[in-house]
């Protein structure tokens, strides 16, 4: 019982556990869930007396049993001399009916479950290749066959080299180091300690590059976002920081968050969009703030001679992003999204150089592959040769061990194909990686250290092409991007426009543009190009933009009635903001019942609260008139919108109340007065009626 049970699990684990006769046929309809990947040994490098040895794995997504069949081994013994041809015959969406070759091999498959793989390796004799002695690719096919079906044939290759020398190709490769799509223009302290940590993203993908022969293309958000923290920065981060500036490797700078250059280009963007930042201080307690330059044409105070160390200060937006670079100013835009304008664009923005994938470029009827340092114009560009980035992205990306030697396998043939184009013509090709997915190259290192160990291929520095004097000359295809995606990326630049406009209404606007500007950097990031979710965030950022330009307000006035012929006309205005606000009310009157004495007047109001300003006015007639009242930031910027005031103007009432007010004084004075001269009559009269006192008589 033992042995048999022993010999049940060594079958399952080899893959060879046959179904029991009943097992139902996988139905023909359920063929195209058959595949199958095959991949040579040793890179796909035959050399004479060797073996060709395939790995091959064979999958059944069926909901029932794929029956016993056979494996046919082709092998097409003519060099490869067309890159095309190898294309073609490499691609997933390869003909089955092309001409597979001569059939070398043939094995039996077992019956493979519902469900379940199959692992499996065929052997083809050294004796039976018979490849004669011309160095190149060849390829080789792999046929699936279950009773009278076809269920799936699998291309692969292999470069026969019998001895001697071979034309080598030099290759330089340039990857991302970038994070995940978000929202944040500054990665936050606690997600930058999981990514530089040990096993985290960032430090991954570090380590994946670092010291090799690829050029690093880098971020600049995450070395603002770690030295932008100062004194409280993680201790991983910092450490991950002095692990970069110590790489060997060609570095260059991304768009800020990776951003979409072309986007943001063929939106309407006439300068690259750089970020601006809000630095505390106190993050840096032994830094000075750097002083402030006079406006003045004064002479400025000497600035004293340090006599001790040099004075370190609070950085600014230049030295937060600061980092020595090897390769200054690259654009590298995504893949398959520029028109011609776009590079003129880059150039005006201080591009010296653009990396385009050759999908997105012309060379005529060159019959050749050449060389990747390319002329577009009067513009420098560096030419990724799209079907070589594909395998290299296939083989740093892959999850498997077979998917790792398939793409391996194709890497070498088309490194050899180009080799044998133009043998004497040393060459310089550059391959790229993905960005859209950050953190997948987990065969980075070992991918390179393959590829250079071809006798076939050498690596370039990207230095070697950027400094390169002969370049050939190419054509822009046009590849636009969706008009749908350019024109929500011109909704986001319209939106952080409007928000710098308004932020002039604040002492200091960098604590309202800076996160603008940072989010909107973010969103554009290419991580984002396949993520479904970009639309949502796009709408939230132009929420947030939307609030912000409505927080501040020319209160409702309702209605005001004027019985005077001058008055200060009252303006209402509230501050949503967390910061006080300068600005500026006007108001206007449409008709000449209403005189706008001043027309405007300053207000400072302060944060989360209301203030009012009070506009001099002069009535000229009696009647109804709707004050329009709008505000605008210092520099005459319109704040929100305009608001109209109900006035009912009565100036003859303050003229018939004074002259009511007269005539009381009037009559209260004059009855007073009369009230007296009475009086004093009243006692002359009584006065005058009373006789003399007589003498008195004599005794």
């Amino acid at each position: 019982m033992r042995l048999f049970t022993f010999l049940i699990t060594l079958a399952m684990a080899t893959g060879v556990l046959v179904l029991p006769a009943q097992a139902r046929a996988a139905d023909a309809s359920d063929a195209s869930k058959v595949t199958a990947t095959f991949a040579p040994e040793n890179l796909g490098v035959l050399t004479p007396g060797q073996d060709l040895t395939l790995d091959g794995v064979i999958s059944n997504a069926t909901a029932s049993g794929m029956p016993a069949g056979i494996a046919t081994v082709y092998l097409n013994r003519t060099a490869v001399s067309s890159r095309t041809d190898l294309a073609a015959w490499l691609s997933a969406e390869a003909d089955p009916g092309d001409r597979l070759g001569t059939q070398v091999l043939q094995v039996d498959i077992p019956e493979i479950p519902a469900g379940r793989t199959y692992n499996t390796q065929l052997t083809v004799p050294a004796s039976a290749l018979n490849l004669g002695s011309a160095w190149g690719a060849r390829t080789v096919a792999v046929r699936i066959a279950s009773g009278d079906s076809e269920l799936e044939v699998t291309h692969t290759s292999v470069v026969w080299n019998p001895g001697g020398d071979v034309p080598k190709t030099r290759l330089a490769v340039a990857t991302p180091l970038t994070i995940p799509a978000g929202t944040d223009g500054l990665i936050p302290a606690d997600q930058l300690a999981n990514y530089t940590s040990t096993g985290g993203l960032l430090s991954r993908e570090l380590s994946e590059a670092i010291d090799t022969d690829a050029a690093i293309a880098v971020d600049p958000r995450i070395i603002a976002s770690i030295r932008i923290l100062g004194d409280t920065v993680p201790a991983s981060a910092k450490s991950w920081l002095e692990q970069l500036g110590a790489a060997t490797n060609d570095t260059f700078a991304l768009s800020y968050a990776d951003s979409d250059l072309a986007g943001a280009s063929q939106a309407g963007a006439m300068r690259t969009l750089d970020p601006s930042f809000v630095i505390d201080p106190k993050l840096f307690p032994d830094a000075t703030v750097a002083p402030t330059p006079t406006s003045d044409d004064s002479t400025p105070t000497p600035t004293p001679t340090p006599t001790g160390p040099p004075q370190q200060t609070v950085p600014d937006a230049a030295a937060l992003m600061k980092f020595d670079y090897t390769i200054p100013t690259v654009a590298w835009p995504a893949d398959d999204t520029v028109v011609p304008a776009d590079l003129t664009g880059f150039a005006s923005n201080g591009y010296t150089t653009t990396i385009l994938s050759s999908s997105n470029l012309s060379f005529g009827d060159l019959g050749y592959t050449p060389t990747a340092a390319a002329k577009v114009g009067d513009q420098s560009v560096l030419v990724s040769d799209a079907a070589l980035s594909s395998l290299v992205r296939t083989a740093t990306e892959a999850s498997t061990d077979i998917e790792w030697k398939s793409a391996m396998a194709g890497l070498s043939a088309t490194l050899a194909v180009v080799g044998r184009e133009r043998p004497t013509d040393s060459r310089i090709l550059l391959a790229t990686l993905d960005r859209t997915s950050p953190g997948a190259q987990f065969s980075l290192s070992r991918t390179l250290q393959a590829v250079f160990g071809l006798g076939w291929a050498a690596p370039a520095a990207l230095t070697d092409l950027t400094t390169q004097t002969s370049q050939v000359g190419a054509t822009v295809t046009a590849k636009p991007e969706p008009a749908a995606r350019v024109a929500q990326v011109k909704g986001l630049l319209d939106s952080e426009a409007s928000v710098g406009g308004f932020s002039s209404i604040l002492a200091d606007p960098t604590v309202l543009t800076a996160e603008r500007r940072q989010s909107l950097l973010a969103l554009l990031s290419n991580s984002w190009s396949v993520d479904d979710a970009w639309g949502a965030a796009v709408q939230k950022y132009l929420t947030k933009s939307t609030k912000i330009l409505g927080s501040v307000t020319i209160a409702a006035g309702g209605s005001l009635f004027v019985p005077a012929d001058r008055i200060n006309l009252p303006v209402t205005v509230n501050n949503d903001l967390a910061w006080p606000i300068s600005v500026v009310v006007t108001a206007r009157s449409p008709n000449g019942i209403l005189n706008v004495v001043t027309n405007s007047v300053n207000l400072t109001v302060e944060a989360d609260s209301q203030a009012k300003g009070y506009i001099p006015v002069k009535s000229l007639a009696n009647g109804k008139v709707a004050v329009r009242t709008s505000l605008a930031s210092p520099t005459n910027v319109p704040i929100g919108q305009e608001t109209r005031l109900n006035v009912e103007v009565q100036a003859q009432w303050e003229s018939a109340f004074t002259g009511t007010v007269a005539v009381i004084v009037i009559l209260v004075f004059g009855l007073g007065i009369w009230r007296n001269i009475a009086k004093r009559r009243k006692r002359r009269a009584a006065a005058a009626a009373t006789p003399d006192d007589a003498e008195s008589p004599t005794p």
